[in-house]
């Protein structure tokens, strides 16, 4: 082989190996985080354990205080410096889907969290560095604690005032509530339904049918300190609005 011809080789072999790292640099996801998430019922603290293959994330994660319980499953994607996963629980014998979306920057991560597309918060995080961050490893699906019962009782007979695009209205609300479900009934303008809805502790949500000159499902979604409430209220979609109310 001639000497030019040697070099040129060596040269390409040398230029090949100093690019790859280029191509095999770990996501900056992978690892353990120490999360804290904002819920209904306050902030909860996470140990995250995540692995990252290509685009498809996998890890779990195991609640502070767990006791050693098994943590949970949880799967998504991270393109770069986004990451995008979720796990389900069971609330009230119904699937709950919580995803958490956000952005690492170095050992630090934030973004939201929404719990089942009904309330949106926050969650934030540290690259764990403590001997306990053991090397990210996806977990076995295991059941998964439902929500905390409701901190505040609704059960009672509310004087709402709603304002929307489309006027003003001044409907009841006769609540019952057990645990967190909450069943009842409507009465105002568009007439009288029977209520039902759900309760985490501030935070609840109501739903109704409606038929005649407006048909529809009415939805209303806001929080309460046990004497009042307020929010948001979708009116079949056909208006938005807000509501105050106040515990007869």
């Amino acid at each position: 082989m001639r000497p030019l011809t040697r070099r040129l080789l060596l040269m390409l072999g040398l230029s090949l190996l100093t690019s790859l790292p280029a191509f095999a640099q770990p996501s900056p996801a992978a690892g353990a985080w120490d999360l804290t998430m904002n819920t209904p019922n306050g902030p909860v603290k996470f140990r995250a354990l995540l692995a990252v293959e290509g685009e498809s994330l996998t890890g779990e994660l195991k609640r502070e205080g767990g006791g050693g319980a098994g943590g949970l499953a949880v799967k998504g994607t991270a393109k770069g410096a986004a990451v995008e996963f979720g796990y389900t629980v069971k609330f009230q014998d119904n699937d709950l889907q919580i995803t958490m979306t956000g952005t690492v920057n170095g050992d630090t991560v934030k973004g939201t969290v929404s719990f089942g597309g009904f309330v949106e918060d926050e969650w934030s995080g540290t690259r764990a560095t403590d001997s306990a961050a053991a090397a990210p490893a996806p977990a076995a699906p295991a059941a998964a604690p439902a929500p905390s019962a409701a901190s505040f009782d609704l059960s009672g007979t509310w004087d709402v005032q709603v304002e929307t695009d489309q006027g003003a209205g001044n409907p009841t609300f006769q609540l019952t509530q057990k645990d967190g479900a909450l069943t009842g009934k409507y009465q105002g303008m568009l007439g009288e339904y029977p209520v039902t809805g759900t309760i985490t502790g501030e935070r609840f949500e109501l739903s109704f049918k409606v038929s005649g000159q407006v048909e529809g499902t009415v939805t209303v979604a806001g929080t309460t300190d046990g004497q009042k409430i307020q929010g948001k209220i979708s009116l079949a979609g056909l208006a938005e609005g807000t509501f105050t109310g106040k515990k007869k």
